[in-house]
Order: structure tokens, then C-alpha cells, then sequence
């Protein structure tokens, strides 16, 4: 039976994710990373824009009033994306990601010099119904780096979790988003997921 496709609604919140075709790493330095978080900021606009050099040249950055979406937590690991959205504007969610995806990988396959797909297919989203469920997700994508065991990101352009924490402030996400959130909390429960996803041997990227 074919899964029940998710229709993004205004005012709704999603788990939006997507990882490197053939499980292909997409993000190897510094810059990557730079450049897929600048478009996250960037290409949040209603008005189209064709590319990053472009929208960097409007004269002021756009604001959160002006979003497309609004970005509650991001973490951008290896191989693989997750981002918690609101949709703000009717194909909001659809429109930006579509405008990140073209223009990282145009922007990747001239810097590695390849063609082709980059994203393994459309990008996957979940519905996010309750509070519970926004919590545990908010806490999955802030804390993605302990599902994956890896060592807690040092820069904000990797990852949310430091805006989170109140050490940096990361300009994608408006401030009040993230006061009730508990990061030892959030922690724990990203070290619980690694665990049991270790007893089961599931892959981590899964959700």
C-alpha cells in the first residue's frame, strides 16, 4: 500500500530531511557547511531569487516577517539534513527547499566537479501533530550529533544546538523559538535513541 502523502498546511509544523544520493557525504568542509546554512537564510524569501550571489546582493537581509518558513532547528551532518519547519506562506515548505536543494547542489557539483542528482529523491517530511511529538523531534535534530555518536558541533552553521543551549545565536532561528527548551534533557533522549537504535541495528539516518 502506497504511504499517505503529507500536505503541508500554514501554521503547521514539519520534520523535513533528506540525505546525499548513494549515501554520499554533501557536506566535507567549512565552506559546504557555510553554504548550505547561508542558503537556509537566503532563499527564505517570498520573492524569487536564482541564486545565492543574488540574494546576498538585496540591499537588506529580509525578516522573520517576511519568511517563507520558519526554522525551529536545524543540523546538518555528513551525509544527511534534518530541519524542523513551520510553514508560514501557502507552498512555502516545497519553494524553499526546492530553491536550497538547486542551488547547493549547482553550487556542489561545480566544486567537485560532477553532475547529476545530489539528494537521494524528494525530500521526506512528517507531520508534526502534538506537542510530545515537537519535542521529541526538536530534541532528535538539535541533539542529532549523539543519535550519531558524533562529538557536540563547535560552530552555529552545523547545527542548532548551540542557539539552543543560549551560547550562540544562530540568525535563521527567532529567539523566542528555543526559551523552553531543555537541553540536558534533550540530550539525554538523543543518547537513549542512540542507544536503542545500536541494540536494533537500525541505520541512523532512518526515522
Amino acid at each position: 500500500m502506497p504511504s499517505k502523502t503529507v500536505v503541508f498546511e500554514v501554521g503547521e509544523k514539519y520534520h523535513v530531511y533528506n540525505r546525499g544520493v548513494d549515501k554520499r557525504i554533501i557536506f566535507h568542509d567549512t565552506e559546504d557547511y557555510l553554504r548550505f546554512y547561508e542558503s537556509l537564510f537566503w532563499f527564505n524569501v517570498e520573492k524569487p531569487v536564482s541564486d545565492l550571489a543574488r540574494a546576498k546582493a538585496t540591499p537588506l537581509p529580509p525578516s522573520h516577517a517576511d519568511r517563507l518558513v520558519a526554522i525551529h532547528a536545524y543540523a546538518l551532518v555528513g551525509n544527511h539534513y534534518h530541519i524542523i519547519l513551520e510553514q508560514l506562506l501557502d507552498n512555502g515548505i516545497s519553494e524553499f527547499i526546492k530553491r536550497v536543494a538547486a542551488g547547493y547542489t549547482g553550487y556542489y557539483n561545480k566544486k567537485y566537479k560532477r553532475s547529476g542528482v545530489l539528494f537521494q529523491g524528494k525530500f521526506k517530511r512528517v507531520l508534526i501533530a502534538t506537542d510530545v511529538q515537537y519535542n521529541y523531534l526538536t530534541a532528535y535534530v538539535n541533539e542529532n550529533h549523539i543519535v550519531h555518536g558524533l562529538p557536540e558541533p563547535q560552530n552555529i552553521y552545523e547545527s542548532s544546538t548551540l542557539h539552543a543551549a543560549g551560547t550562540r545565536t544562530s540568525k535563521l532561528i527567532p529567539r523566542p523559538l528555543v526559551q523552553k527548551y531543555n537541553k540536558r534533557e534533550a540530550a539525554s533522549l538523543a543518547k537513549q535513541i542512540f542507544n536503542d537504535r545500536n541494540d536494533q541495528k537500525v541505520e541512523l539516518f532512518d526515522d
